[in-house]
């Protein structure tokens, strides 16, 4: 993806560029979570999501188990769906649980159709192979697809680059969804460093998520702003952040409109502030425990 093409546009717009072969998209999305996953009440929600497309923000993300989320976006997107690209997800590793999903997914979320259904939260191999087996998860994105149910394919993962670079070889997906934050660097492997460079190489869309680390980046050295300019200028095709409320999502566009790519030294600097707390940074990786572990760490807040 070529960095400089992308910002020579007007800065009062969000810089756009490919997500793959699926289409163009703001280099900074909306996630699913923050206040649309966390009960952060319908009329807060419905504001945030459509403030946001009022905003330039074309790219939709949620899940079936991010709470609420998918109802807000249901009533939030109405006259505006054909205008933006949805994605939505299955955390069931079946086919027929995924099919399921994908009924339940299409009715809350008032659509029918999904531009992008991927596969939730790959953890170990163990589950890399259900899914891909006979009667596994991708035979009913597959299935989907080929009805014209869902446009495009994904799978996201946090646990491990390992397991997301091995999804990759299985099928030819059209989007991965990883952790991209200064951190990530100190880490060996990095997602940043493997996964972001084997999608590219696969001319995927690049979706990066975790880039505040839900806080655990952000001192009185690196402030929000760092955070995401380091993030943004990434080999990626958008960013998804979760919002807690108008303020906060006018901020983080704002910081996009204006952004310019990092010098390799900045983000070098960037990712040296980060290094004693890269456990912190990283607490989602199978390394720390994820999110699962009995000694997990507890982020400062879900934004």
């Amino acid at each position: 993806m070529d960095l400089k093409l992308l910002h020579e546009q007007k800065t009062n717009e969000i810089p756009r560029q490919p997500l793959g072969k699926i289409g163009q998209v703001g280099i900074i999305s909306l996630g699913g979570q923050g206040s649309l996953e966390q009960q952060g009440g319908e009329e807060n929600c419905t504001k945030i999501i459509r403030r946001a497309y009022e905003l330039g923000i074309n790219y939709f993300d949620t899940s079936p188990v991010y709470g609420p989320s998918e109802d807000y976006y249901g009533k939030a997107l109405k006259g505006i769906r054909n205008k933006i690209t949805l994605a939505t997800k299955t955390d069931d590793r079946t086919r027929d649980g995924s099919l399921k999903l994908i009924e339940k997914s299409l009715k809350r979320l008032k659509t029918d159709y999904i531009d992008l259904w991927q596969l939730h939260h790959l953890d170990n191999m163990d589950e890399v192979n259900q899914i891909t087996a006979k009667d596994g998860a991708l035979q009913a994105l597959l299935e989907m697809q080929e009805q014209g149910v869902v446009k495009h394919l994904g799978f996201t993962g946090h646990q491990d680059p390992k397991i997301l670079m091995e999804m990759m070889k299985r099928h030819k997906f059209d989007s991965v969804l990883c952790p991209v934050n200064a951190s990530d660097r100190n880490m060996n492997p990095s997602f940043i460093d493997t996964v972001v460079k084997a999608a590219n190489r696969r001319e995927m869309g690049i979706i990066g998520m975790k880039v505040f680390s839900q806080g655990y980046i952000l001192n009185n050295k690196i402030s929000p702003s760092m955070a995401l300019n380091y993030a943004m200028s990434q080999q990626i095709s958008t960013l998804i952040i979760g919002i807690d409320d108008i303020e906060q999502l006018e901020e983080n566009i704002a910081i996009a409109k204006s952004f310019t790519p990092m010098t390799k030294n900045q983000m070098r600097y960037i990712e040296s502030l980060t290094k004693a707390d890269t456990e912190r940074g990283s607490f989602f990786r199978k390394e720390f425990g994820g999110y699962d572990s009995k000694n997990k760490l507890e982020p400062p807040n879900k934004s």
